[in-house]
């Protein structure tokens, strides 16, 4: 982490915050309690969950067109639901798409 950090702000002139990820779920019990849980050591027995609720967040991609191959099968390994690709107008040739995506 600290030397992508290091790269980007080198690169790109960019001044960065860099946190680890703390993704919280929502588990319902087959009792109806609703509990937040952020460690795998937090949740219920599995015979006493009812749901498990993750939060998703909406990506834009916007990549030149070499690069679609290589971040649609990241986008698969990482669970991301890719709806398509479509060609931008600009200048330089490039593809975009908007999916949801799991914060964990």
């Amino acid at each position: 982490m600290e030397v992508i950090q290091e790269r980007l702000e080198r690169e790109y002139n960019l001044n960065l915050i860099t946190t680890m990820p703390n993704v919280e779920y929502i588990v319902r019990t087959r009792s109806g309690e609703e509990l937040v849980v952020d460690n795998p050591a937090q949740f219920p027995p599995e015979g006493k969950i009812e749901q498990v609720r993750e939060p998703y967040v909406k990506v834009e991609v916007v990549t030149p067109s070499e690069f679609i191959g290589a971040i649609m099968a990241l986008c698969q390994e990482r669970r991301v639901c890719t709806s398509g690709w479509s060609t931008s107008p600009r200048s330089a040739p490039s593809c975009a798409t908007t999916c949801p995506s799991p914060r964990s």
